[in-house]
């Protein structure tokens, strides 16, 4: 028998988002413009990521990833979300 060493692997998971509402807007004499846009703030869990001896045990594995998304990009994403569930559902 050999001696196989097995090593697992997970995908970095969400553990928190907070999230808000911004409103860009801009004027000119010309025109004046109000987008709204969401602000989402994800902390994030990597149980693979590599650690130095100075970061304490939360520092290790969470991460901080802020982004925002204008409506169009929301719309595109939650069809792309429910295309998805449809798949995962067809299979139970």
């Amino acid at each position: 028998m050999s001696n196989q060493s097995t090593t697992s692997c997970s995908l970095p998971k969400i553990i928190d988002m907070d999230w808000r509402i911004d409103i860009k807007s801009s004027s000119n004499l010309v025109n004046t413009m109000n987008v709204p846009t969401v602000l989402f703030k994800l902390e994030v869990e990597d149980q693979n990521k590599k650690v130095t001896k100075d970061e304490d045990d939360d520092e290790k594995k969470t991460k901080t990833v802020i982004f925002e998304l204008n409506k169009e990009t929301i719309n595109t994403m939650l069809d792309g979300l429910e295309f998805v569930k449809n798949q995962l559902d067809s299979i139970k």
